[in-house]
C-alpha cells in the first residue's frame, strides 16, 4: 500500500513536470523524490510518467491517478482539521434537553450564542420534562439538561443557571394592574390560577407553603402545569397567576406582570447538569461551559 509521502511527491512531480523543481518544491533533494516515485509506481503496478523523451509527461494511466491522488491528499488534510477540530471541542454533535419554560428565558441566548462562538457544533434540542431529563442525563441518551431542581443522587457537573423572581400576572384591565404594593395577602379570596401537583409541581410545592404560611387563600379557578399556558388563560381574563419574571417576554397583549412582595425563597430556579456519561466529550464540555459563562456562572 502506498504512503501519503509519495503521493506528495508524484503530485509534486505531475504539478511541475520536473523532478527539480518538483523536489525544491518539497524542501528535498532530487534522488529521494524519484526514489518515491519509482516505489509508488512498483507498489501500483503501473507506470505513471513516460520518460522516453527529453522531457516527461504523464502517461493515461498517470493522467488519472494524478486527479485522484490530489482528491486523497486534500481528503487527508480535511480528516487532520476535523480530527483536530473535534478534539478541542469545536466540531461535534450535543444533545440539550431543556424544560418548556426555559424556551423563553434561556433557550434564545443559548441558541445566540453558540452560532456566534461554536458554530460547527451542531445542537439537538428536546423539550422534555425534569423527571425525564434526570433518566436520561444518568443513562448518557442526553449530553446537558436545563431543568428545575436536580436529583440530589445525579452524578454529573451541575451549576444553578438562573434564579427568576414570581411576578403577578393580571389582566391590564384589573383593578392590580396599576398597583406596584401588591402582597401576598391581597390574593386572599381573589381568582387565581394555580401549579397543578403533577405537571406544575415545581410552582405547586413552592407556592402552597407561602399561601398556607401566610393563611391567604385565593380561590383557585384552575390548576395548570406551565407558566405559558397561565398567560395565555391570565390573556382572556381567566384569573391571575404568579409566573417566572421571564415571561414577560411573551408580551401578551392583555397582560401586565406586576411586582408582588413575596419571600426571597420564592424563585423560579433553572439548573443545568452535564451528563456524567459524557462529560469526556469535548464538545459537550465547550457547550457546557459556553452556556455557563453566558448567564455568569
Amino acid at each position: 500500500m502506498f504512503e501519503l509521502h509519495q503521493l506528495r511527491c508524484f503530485v509534486a512531480v505531475a504539478s511541475e513536470m520536473n523532478f527539480h523543481r518538483a523536489a525544491e518544491r518539497l524542501n528535498m533533494t532530487q534522488p529521494p523524490v524519484s526514489r518515491q516515485v519509482q516505489v509508488l509506481e512498483r507498489q501500483l503496478g503501473v507506470q505513471l510518467f513516460d520518460r522516453t523523451r527529453r522531457t516527461i509527461r504523464l502517461t493515461a494511466a498517470g493522467e488519472r491517478f494524478h486527479i485522484e491522488a490530489r482528491e486523497l491528499l486534500r481528503r487527508a488534510e480535511d480528516a487532520k482539521v476535523i480530527a483536530r477540530s473535534v478534539a478541542s471541542g469545536h466540531l461535534g454533535n450535543v444533545s440539550l434537553a431543556f424544560i418548556p419554560i426555559a424556551a423563553v428565558p434561556i433557550v434564545p441566548v443559548i441558541a445566540t450564542k453558540l452560532a456566534e462562538e461554536l458554530p460547527n457544533i451542531q445542537i439537538v434540542l428536546n423539550e422534555m420534562m425534569t423527571g425525564e431529563q434526570i433518566e436520561r442525563l444518568r443513562t448518557g441518551r442526553i449530553d446537558i439538561g436545563i431543568l428545575r431542581r436536580p436529583d440530589s443522587t445525579l452524578p454529573g457537573e451541575q451549576r444553578l443557571l438562573l434564579c427568576e423572581p414570581y411576578k403577578l400576572a393580571v389582566h391590564r384591565e384589573h383593578p392590580f394592574a396599576t398597583r406596584d404594593d401588591i402582597t401576598i395577602q391581597d390574593l386572599h379570596g381573589e381568582d387565581l390560577l394555580m401549579y397543578s401537583p403533577g405537571h406544575g409541581w415545581y410552582g405547586y410545592g413552592l407556592l402552597h407553603p407561602i399561601f398556607a404560611a401566610h393563611d391567604v387563600r385565593p380561590n383557585f379557578v384552575q390548576h395548570v402545569g406551565q407558566g405559558i399556558s397561565m398567560l395565555t388563560l391570565v390573556n382572556v381574563g381567566y384569573g391571575m397567576a404568579l409566573v417566572p419574571e421571564g415571561l414577560r417576554l411573551l408580551r401578551l397583549e392583555n397582560v401586565d406582570l406586576r411586582p408582588i412582595e413575596l419571600p426571597p425563597e420564592a424563585t423560579a430556579d433553572y439548573h443545568i447538569v452535564m451528563s456524567e456519561a459524557r462529560k469526556d466529550d469535548p464538545a459537550v464540555r465547550q457547550v457546557f461551559q459556553l452556556i455557563c459563562d453566558a448567564f455568569g456562572v
